[in-house]
C-alpha cells in the first residue's frame, strides 16, 4: 500500500512539474548556488538507541529555469547501553553507531507557478515552494565499548533486530515537498515534509548567491 501511495505521489508530482515547467516563463534558477545546513525534527529511519542531534550539510547548483541539483551529506551518533544478565554486578554493555547518509538530489521549483496559477503574491526572491526527490545510501558503522573475549556477549541476551545491525550499507530514495523563505536577500530558512533521509519532517537555513 505504501509503494503504491508512494508511486501516485510521485506521479502527481511529477505532472505538476512538467506543467509548471511549460507555462512559467517568468522566472529562473539557473547558475544559482545553494549551500545549507539541516536537522530533522523526527527520526523515523533508524529506532532505539540515544540519539544524538542529526546534522545534514547540502549543496545545490540551478540547472536551469526552474531545476536545481546537488548533493548532500548527514550525520547522527546513537548510543546503546545493556545490562549483562551473566553479570551480577550488573554490568553495562556499550557500543556506539554512526549514521553518515550521502546522496544527491533533484528540487522542482514552483514558487511562479503556484503565484501564478492560484493569485497568490509569493515572490521568487522571498519565497520558494518546491518538490524535491532523493537518492541515497547510509553507511552505518558500530563501535563496541564492552570486551568481546568475556564469552558473555549481547547476542547471546538482545534482539539486535531492533538494536545493532551488521549492515554496512542502507540505499533509500524519496520525495519531499518543502517551503523556504527569505527575510534576508541571500539568506533564510526552510521547512520540508515526506520521506527524507533520517526523518519526515526537515528544518534548517539556506544562503544562496
Amino acid at each position: 500500500m505504501k509503494k503504491v501511495a508512494l508511486a501516485a505521489a510521485i506521479f502527481i508530482v511529477t505532472g505538476v512539474t512538467v506543467s509548471a515547467q511549460q507555462n512559467d516563463k517568468s522566472f529562473s534558477i539557473k547558475g544559482r548556488k545553494s549551500i545549507g545546513i539541516g536537522t530533522a525534527l523526527n527520526n523515523t529511519k533508524f529506532l532505539q538507541g540515544k540519539n544524538s542531534l542529526y546534522t545534514e550539510m547540502f549543496f545545490d547548483y540551478g540547472l536551469g529555469k526552474f531545476i536545481s541539483t546537488g548533493v548532500f551529506v548527514g550525520y547522527q551518533k546513537r548510543q546503546y547501553s545493556f545490562l549483562s544478565v551473566f553479570d551480577s554486578n550488573s554490568k553495562s554493555l556499550n557500543y556506539d553507531q554512526n549514521f553518515i547518509p550521502l546522496g544527491i538530489r533533484a528540487t522542482v521549483h514552483l514558487t511562479s507557478f503556484l503565484s501564478d496559477q492560484l493569485q497568490l503574491n509569493l515572490k521568487p526572491e522571498k519565497w520558494d515552494v518546491y518538490v524535491r526527490y532523493y537518492a541515497s545510501v547510509t553507511l552505518n558503522s558500530v563501535k563496541d565499548k564492552f570486551d568481546r573475549s568475556s564469552g558473555h556477549l549481547p547476542e547471546d541476551q538482545i534482539n539486535y533486530m531492533f538494536y545493532r545491525t551488521d549492515e554496512d550499507l542502507n540505499y533509500s530514495a524519496g520525495l519531499l515537498s518543502g517551503i523556504g523563505f527569505y527575510p534576508l536577500k541571500n539568506v533564510g530558512f526552510f521547512f520540508e515534509g515526506g520521506y527524507g533521509p533520517m526523518g519526515n519532517f526537515n528544518i534548517g537555513i539556506i544562503s544562496k548567491y
